[in-house]
Parts: structure tokens; C-alpha cells; sequence
């Protein structure tokens, strides 16, 4: 069956190799959407390491009188600026619908915060992402400990360690560190951190790598902390108080929060900072074009194998007549252009890959602004070239098949005598 379809798809040449030509455009704009949607699909369910319910985010204003002390030289002004931060703090975590409070700096999630330092074993040098951190950041985002336990916040020469997706961290499993060197490995003022734990692996946000990451004290007088947007107030509410505690919190607390240059200026969920940040992100906007090009791809690879076998059934009326004459039945006439259909989907998908193959090497999409993977921070494997080719493939099919099928059935139902009158 399958060599004498070769056999007439290679007497058709003429035809097929437009037909040929399509498919392979189609599949190679396919495998990439797959790739993409496979990809984002892949990060979503994956842990993210960390949980955001209940969880807002406490944001500071400070006035001008304030930002006059941060870019003076007056040290002792700056410093009851820092009491000013701390104080807040304590008040906030008093709050009675609070569950638990951290503040931090460079270091809560779908933020776009970053902070990387050098950290080294021996020659082994990197730059993971550093997060400052009081102690009680662990339990506000539900990150657990895999090994050991979290830092006091009294040691400042304590850390808590996090590999990648192999849990590595400087070409070392993260469970066999005990200590880790932290500053200039070219000058003898790094400090020698003792790793009390290591978190479980996180990422910075939904769609994101995951990161290796040292977690460190933070220290009562951080440089970063006299900036408002560098004070990270994190809040776990208590369950049952989540509807409504933005406007409760606000109205409640804003006197109190009101201490020297400080004041309260906005209470934001964790959920609505994570849509902010995938729509800051570009996944939000990626996403839709990824959809909507798929859609039309899909229905546009229907309209148009649909066109394209409806004429060659027609061309062929005769042949399909003779067939039948001859003794050859309706389910047989079907499949054959069902078979014929799917060894030229075949044909064009091998043609195809090495075409994908070669685009992902050369990262092409990227450079014409097309949403593509960042290759650099997620590098491609083997298997995932063979899952792009089986999912292409096989939703390709389903549509050639679905729309070769009409054709098809009309084409098997042809009288002998009429499709013959011709010849």
C-alpha cells in the first residue's frame, strides 16, 4: 500500500512538490509555536519554590525632607533614618491580622530587583543572585529548608544556599557546601560564610530559570534599605483576612507607619505584583501573539489542504472511476489519500526539522523579533527536538487528516460510469 502511494505521489511530482512546499512552511512555523507553548507550558507547572498566597507587599514613601538626608553627607541623620525603617517594621508586625513580616532588599519574587555578587570555593568562581533577607523571609514565602535551617539574623557571617534545577551551586552540589567565601576572591577581604541551609531550588518568577542564589542577613543599617524602593516589607496575613486587607491595613496602620520622613504608600498583593511582572516581562503579550498565530496557522492549514485535495480528488475523478471498476472499495479509496496525505506530511516534516534545527542553532528568531526561548539562560536538549517533531507532527496529521476525510468520502462514493464518461 504505502510503496505504490509513493509510486503515484512520485507520478504527481508536479503537483505534490507545491503541496510538499506548503507543508514544510507550515510545519516550520508549527515546531516553533509548539516549541514556545511547550516551553512556557513546561515552566508553568513546574514549583516555583516559593508561594505567594496571602502575601502583600508594604510600600514605603518617603518625603523630600528625607531624600535631603539620603544624599547628605550626615551620618548620624542617615542613622535614625535606618531606626526610622526598623521601628516601621515592628509595628507592622504587630498588626494583628499578621500572620508573619520579613523585610529585604534586592530579594522577594516577580520583582525586577536583581542583585548578583561574588561568591567562590577555592578557584571556583561566580556570580549568583544575593538576597538580604531577615530570617523570617523563609516562612513569609513558604520556601523550605532541604538541609540544615535558616540563619539567626545575629551572625552576619552566616547564608543560606540554593542550587539551579540540579541543585549546583559553583560546580558543587549545594547539599556537600559548608562554608562559602563571599567579595573579592583577589583580596584578603572576603568574608568566609558558614552555610547553616540549603532552601529548595526557586525561581525569580513563573516563567524564569531557576537561579542559584545565596541568601545573607541583612544588616540593620544596609546601605540599600535609606532607598524606599530597595525596603522590601513582606506580610503572610493570617487565613480568613485576605478579602479587604489592603483597605483595612491602609486605614488602620497609616498613622502609625508615619514615622519621620516615612509614610505609608501603597499595600499590593503578591498576585497582582506577579501579573505586573509577567506583562513587564513581555509573557503576557508573547503569549497572545503565540496564540493567535497559532490559531490562524491552524485553521489556515485546514482551508488549505482542504482546497488542495478537493482539486486533485476532482483532477482525478477518472482514476478514483477506473478504481472502483476494477474492483477497489470505497474504505480503500479513502485510505489512499489518507496514506498519501500523511507520506507527504512525512516527507515534509524531515525537510522541515533540519530546517528547525538549524533556525534554533543560529537563534535566527530572536534576531527579527519574533517571541522566541532565551536560549542562553534555557539551553535546548535532544529530547526536546524530539518532542517538538511529535507534537508538530501529530497535530498536523489530525488536521490533514480531518480535512482530507470530506474529500475523500465524496471521492469513494463516485459512480464507475460517471467518472468514466469523460475518458
Amino acid at each position: 500500500m504505502i510503496l505504490h502511494t509513493l509510486k503515484i505521489i512520485w507520478t504527481e511530482r508536479k503537483v505534490n512538490i507545491w503541496i510538499l512546499i506548503e507543508l514544510i512552511l507550515v510545519f516550520c512555523i508549527m515546531w516553533f509555536c509548539v516549541d514556545y507553548i511547550y516551553f512556557l507550558a513546561k515552566k508553568y507547572i513546574e514549583p516555583e519554590g516559593f508561594g505567594i498566597e496571602q502575601v502583600y507587599a508594604i510600600n514605603l514613601g518617603i518625603k523630600d525632607e528625607g531624600q535631603s538626608v539620603i544624599n547628605s553627607d550626615d551620618e548620624e541623620k542617615k542613622a535614625e533614618l535606618f531606626e526610622n525603617i526598623w521601628t516601621i517594621f515592628d509595628r507592622i508586625k504587630a498588626y494583628p491580622e499578621i500572620e508573619n513580616a520579613c523585610i529585604s532588599s534586592a530579594a522577594v519574587p516577580h520583582s525586577g530587583s536583581w542583585m548578583s555578587r561574588e561568591f567562590f570555593i577555592d578557584t571556583v568562581i561566580d556570580y549568583p543572585q544575593k538576597k538580604s533577607v531577615t530570617p523570617e523571609f523563609f516562612d513569609v514565602f513558604g520556601i523550605n529548608m532541604e538541609k540544615g535551617k535558616s540563619f539567626s539574623g545575629d551572625n552576619m557571617n552566616e547564608a543560606v544556599v540554593s542550587g539551579d534545577v540540579d541543585n549546583i551551586l559553583l560546580k558543587k552540589s549545594v547539599f556537600q557546601i559548608d562554608t562559602i567565601n563571599y567579595g573579592d576572591h583577589n583580596s584578603q577581604d572576603y568574608l568566609r560564610l558558614k552555610v547553616t541551609g540549603v532552601a529548595n531550588k526557586s525561581k525569580r518568577s513563573q516563567f524564569d530559570a531557576y537561579n542559584t542564589m545565596v541568601y545573607i542577613p541583612l544588616r540593620r543599617d544596609e546601605g540599600d534599605l535609606l532607598y524606599t524602593p530597595s525596603i522590601e516589607i513582606s506580610v503572610r496575613v493570617k487565613p480568613g483576612t485576605t478579602k479587604g486587607f489592603e483597605e483595612r491595613f491602609s486605614k488602620n496602620m497609616q498613622e502609625q507607619i508615619a514615622v519621620g520622613p516615612y509614610f505609608l504608600s501603597s499595600v499590593q498583593s503578591f498576585r497582582d505584583i506577579r501579573s505586573n511582572y509577567i506583562k513587564w516581562n513581555g509573557w503576557d503579550n508573547n503569549l497572545k501573539s503565540i496564540y493567535s498565530i497559532s490559531a490562524f496557522l491552524l485553521i489556515n492549514i485546514f482551508l488549505a489542504v482542504v482546497g488542495t485535495f478537493w482539486f486533485r480528488i476532482q483532477s482525478r475523478r477518472s482514476e478514483i472511476g477506473l478504481r472502483i471498476a476494477l474492483g477497489a472499495s470505497h474504505s480503500r479509496v479513502k485510505r489512499l489519500f489518507m496514506t498519501e496525505t500523511l507520506i507527504l506530511l512525512f516527507l515534509a516534516s524531515i525537510i522541515a526539522t533540519v530546517i528547525c534545527i538549524n533556525v534554533t542553532l543560529v537563534d535566527v528568531l530572536k534576531d527579527i523579533g519574533v517571541p522566541s526561548i532565551n536560549r542562553e539562560w534555557n539551553p535546548i536538549h535532544i529530547s526536546q527536538y524530539f518532542i517538538n517533531y511529535g507534537l508538530t507532527f501529530i497535530i498536523l496529521a489530525v488536521i490533514a487528516i480531518a480535512a482530507v476525510w470530506y474529500p475523500a468520502k465524496r471521492a469513494s462514493k463516485i459512480q464507475p460510469a460517471i467518472a468514466l464518461r469523460d475518458e
